[in-house]
């Protein structure tokens, strides 16, 4: 399903949602971009508000692929249903810190601020309808997984382990929708930089430096996770990769205050090595005999 019909399902199929706004088409009276005609048929109720509607605006990103804005407006009527503030905050607990599947990636949702608003009757002073615009930065999380041994995976691996409740993002499959909580927080590692450490004829160290997002509910939860990933981390060396490598361990980094949907909270720091192909040292010229299947070799 593309994102923008998650978001719809995720607004108009919610109990508490439907049973603040007005009915629409035997639903909550929710939209995409424009809400319906006042004449159309479909509406349930003479009153048509409360209502939602909402745009997303999604654009090119080279470290997430893609990242966007969540734009969603409520707008009541000050004579009937409730204030939108009660509906902004049912809003922000179904979209803050969660996570969709959509057809190509996961995304993540984080609130950014939300802003009153009011407008006039027409050749009247008094105030008839009133709202609230709800801002939510919607970041791709793709898989970061490459070649084999991977690092990435490593990592994703080793917080499993660690974390056997948590939800390792691009690991662990997503249905549908998934929000964090205390008992199920939400991680994901993604490569910040890479490059060659040393390069010898058999074999090639490369440097790493990967960021991981923690997502719960609160700054405490956050915190209490990131205490343990990194407990963890300081008892360990390396971390064991699939072939059988270290991912040897540098420094590890915890930085609560920043921006955990955009910038990694950890930061691992490390090197790992990976072994010339098997066409490259066959045609040496020196003798060199393999023992394994690409990772082993003897002169």
């Amino acid at each position: 399903m593309e994102l923008q019909e998650m978001i719809y399902d995720r607004l108009r199929n919610d109990e508490e949602i439907e049973s603040m706004t007005a009915s629409f088409d035997s639903g909550a009276a929710v939209f995409y971009q424009m809400p319906a005609p006042q004449d159309d048929a479909r509406w349930g109720d003479p009153i048509q508000y409360p209502r939602i509607d909402y745009i997303l605006d999604m654009m090119d990103n080279p470290a997430r692929n893609a990242n966007g804005t969540l734009t969603i407006n409520v707008w009541c009527d000050t004579q009937v249903g409730v204030e939108p503030e009660e509906i902004e905050s049912r809003i922000k607990a179904l979209l803050h810190a969660s996570f969709a599947q959509a057809d190509d990636y996961p995304y993540c949702f984080s609130w950014v601020r939300s802003d009153a608003f009011e407008i006039k009757k027409q050749q009247e002073e008094t105030v008839r309808i009133i709202g609230v615009t709800v801002s939510f930065d919607v970041i791709a999380c793709p898989n970061q997984e490459t070649t084999c041994p991977d690092p990435i995976k490593a990592l994703n691996d080793w917080t499993k382990e660690t974390l056997p409740k948590a939800k390792v993002i691009c690991r662990d499959e997503i249905e549908g929708w998934f929000t964090p909580t205390a008992e199920t927080p939400a991680v994901y590692w993604r490569v910040a930089s890479e490059d060659i450490k040393e390069q010898h004829f058999g074999y090639t160290w490369l440097n790493l430096v990967a960021e991981g997002h923690v997502y719960a509910p609160t700054a405490d939860d956050r915190l209490h996770t990131m205490a343990i990933l990194k407990t963890a981390a300081s008892l360990i060396g390396h971390i064991p990769m699939e072939d059988g490598s270290p991912l040897l361990q540098k420094n590890f980094e915890s930085k609560p205050s920043l921006n955990y949907p955009k910038v990694g909270q950890l930061r691992f720091t490390g090197s790992f090595g990976i072994l010339q192909p098997k066409s490259h040292l066959s045609k040496g010229g020196t003798g060199t005999t393999l023992t394994g299947p690409n990772y082993e070799y003897t002169n």
